[in-house]
């Protein structure tokens, strides 16, 4: 829609103010996470036991390679047969059974790899001729070689117990996982995130990645093992923490997500991404700091950050803010204007001659530059042909009449 150099910069102001309210708007109903224990799920990478059943993706920088340039999916972001973490289901053992001589004596919880076998001192006893007596484990010199000999045996089968319990622990959160996002597929989100920014601010401090690459996560009940991999969608910038920080110069945070979408800096790759955050850093605050490997410890009034690769769950609203903010980016540029939201904003246009008035019945032709994916009639056909000469169209019927099929059309 073409418009006076005036009238299209009144347009622009009136449509930036009417999307940062909805930015505002969004902000109010759906607070940006500040911290990432509020978040509703979280796996830090580190915390992961030393287990064969437990498999790590460790991507590096040479993944950026020419040589790699084909695995790229032309968005920047790797192909989806990198996987980020697999855990399938370990085996487990029972601890190895203790003499006989010695049930009686051992305190509860010996078959726990975790816990020790401790014996308690004394026991009583009752005898129907002596009555009761207070019988010391020591007593009998047999007892305490016994206990030292399955203690020997016990120790090296906790040694490699208690990395297999670990790892059933992470096997069996990913399986509560699994289940609520099968319920909440259409809300929630899985993410790798890294990055740590560490931040104390009057508003609320700041302990939360910035490096974010959305996963899927898969189930194979056949072995039993979960997969998580990375999506189709690019890495991303947490851009709309940034845009709660009043200092910080929207400008930057739109050319920082820029660079971020080019160039894909993996949260798991090493060089390239620690450069990145590096600059980030500084570019936040005169004394930002990059603080190297681990999650920055404690609260600063200038912004750190650090490596500490996490997965975490988040709430799907995160695309609207996102969305708002592509669009405030790009509305001072922007030459073309909705006329829909050219009407809402207040700027009548004319539109331009139709062939054919609205609510006719009559035939129109199909035309070749117009496809269909499903079957369509005249009333479709007229429908694109509006959208073609007005940008927007309303259509309005009750159930049964074809609305839907229209979408998908």
């Amino acid at each position: 829609m073409d418009l006076e150099a005036e009238e299209l910069q009144i347009a622009r102001q009136r449509s930036a103010q009417v999307f940062r309210f909805l930015e505002a708007f969004n902000q109010l109903r759906n607070p940006v996470r500040r911290q990432i224990r509020e978040q509703p799920w979280v796996l830090w990478l580190r915390q992961l036991p030393d287990h064969p059943s437990i498999r790590r993706s460790e991507i590096k920088d040479e993944a950026f390679d020419e040589e790699a340039e084909s695995e790229l999916n032309g968005t920047g972001a790797r192909s989806t047969q990198d996987f980020v973490l697999g855990v399938s289901r370990p085996q487990l053992t029972s601890s190895p059974s203790p003499p006989s001589e010695l049930l009686d004596w051992l305190v509860d919880g010996w078959g726990n790899p975790a816990g020790n076998a401790e014996v308690k001192p004394h026991l009583e006893v009752t005898d129907a001729q002596r009555g009761t007596a207070i019988v010391r484990f020591e007593d009998d010199p047999e007892r305490p070689r016994l206990l030292g000999d399955w203690q020997l045996v016990r120790e090296e089968w906790a040694r490699s117990e208690k990395p297999a319990r670990a790892a059933m622990g992470v096997f069996e959160r990913l399986y509560e996982l699994h289940a609520e996002m099968e319920r909440e597929s259409e809300r929630v989100e899985l993410v790798l995130g890294d990055g740590i920014l560490n931040w104390r601010r009057p508003e609320g401090g700041i302990h939360h990645p910035i490096i974010l690459q959305r996963l899927q996560l898969e189930f194979e009940p056949e072995i039993p093992a979960f997969n998580l991999r990375e999506t189709e969608r690019p890495v991303e910038l947490y851009s709309a923490l940034f845009r709660s920080i009043s200092e910080v110069d929207g400008r930057v945070v739109g050319n920082l997500r820029d660079e971020v979408e080019r160039a894909g800096y993996h949260p798991l790759a090493e060089d390239s991404t620690s450069a990145f955050l590096q600059r980030l850093a500084v570019q936040l605050s005169p004394r930002g700091e990059f603080t190297g490997e681990g999650e920055p410890q404690g609260e600063e009034d200038y912004p750190r950050i650090g490596r500490d690769p996490v997965i975490f769950l988040r709430k799907r609203m995160l695309g609207f803010a996102t969305a708002i903010e592509a669009i405030l980016d790009d509305l001072p540029t922007r030459e073309d204007l909705s006329p829909s939201l050219l009407r809402v904003v207040g700027i009548e246009t004319s539109p331009p001659n139709e062939a054919k008035a609205p609510g006719s019945t009559v035939a129109i032709q199909e035309d070749e530059q117009i496809l269909f994916t499903k079957p369509a009639n005249s009333e479709q056909w007229q429908i694109a042909r509006r959208l073609e000469d007005h940008g927007s169209v309303l259509v309005q019927g009750p159930p049964g009449t074809g609305k839907t099929h229209t979408i998908p059309n």
